[in-house]
C-alpha cells in the first residue's frame, strides 16, 4: 500500500463524523489502551504467536487481548494466520497498513522512554 492509496476503514464514515480533525480519526484506529502496544509488539517481531504476545504484555487479560487482535485485524492493521495443526497454531503479522504505523509508533516509544526515566 503506498501512501497515496486510500482504503476505507470499517465504520469510517462514523469515525469521520465523530472527529473534525485527522488526529482524532487516527486515534480511533490505534488509540485504545492496549491497541498500539499490541501492534508495536507485532511490528517488532514481524510475526508473533498469541502466547508470545500475552507474555510480552503480562497485564492484559486474555479477553481484551483477543478482542483487540480482532479489532486490529478488522481495521486491516494485522493479518491472522491459522494453521491446521494439533495443537492449533495461530500467528499474527503486520499488513502494509500496519507497517505504515511503524515509524510513528517507534517515535512514540522513544518519546515515552525519554519522559519515563
Amino acid at each position: 500500500m503506498d501512501k497515496y492509496t486510500i482504503e476505507e476503514f470499517p465504520n469510517q464514515n462514523k469515525r469521520q463524523k465523530d472527529f473534525k480533525c485527522s488526529i482524532g480519526f487516527a486515534m480511533t484506529v490505534i488509540g485504545s489502551k492496549w491497541r498500539a502496544i499490541i501492534l508495536w509488539h507485532i511490528l517488532k517481531s514481524n510475526k508473533v504467536r498469541y502466547g508470545e504476545l500475552k507474555k510480552s504484555i503480562p497485564n492484559i487479560s486474555h479477553k481484551i487481548l483477543s478482542q483487540e487482535l480482532k479489532n486490529l485485524e478488522m481495521d486491516g492493521l494485522i493479518q491472522r494466520i491459522a494453521y491446521a495443526t494439533i495443537p492449533p497454531k495461530v500467528e499474527y503479522l503486520p499488513t502494509a497498513r500496519g507497517e505504515s504505523l511503524k515509524n510513528i509508533l517507534t517515535e512514540l516509544c522513544l518519546w515515552g522512554k525519554k519522559y519515563m526515566d
